[in-house]
């Protein structure tokens, strides 16, 4: 895996956490946020897949 394939992978990890994190503080109701962090996470994964 290439250096920059990493860091792209760490930042589509912070975005996940920074999401996660406003979830938790709304108490998991705001929509917005949920979709955010779907999307994230949706991202990171598909990025993960095509660098294997």
């Amino acid at each position: 895996m290439h250096c920059d394939d990493k860091r792209t992978l760490f930042i589509l990890k912070k975005e996940i956490e920074k999401h996660w994190r406003l979830l938790e503080k709304s108490g998991f109701k705001d929509q917005q946020s949920l979709e955010n962090f779907n999307s994230a996470i949706t991202e990171y994964f598909e990025c993960k897949t095509s660098l294997q």
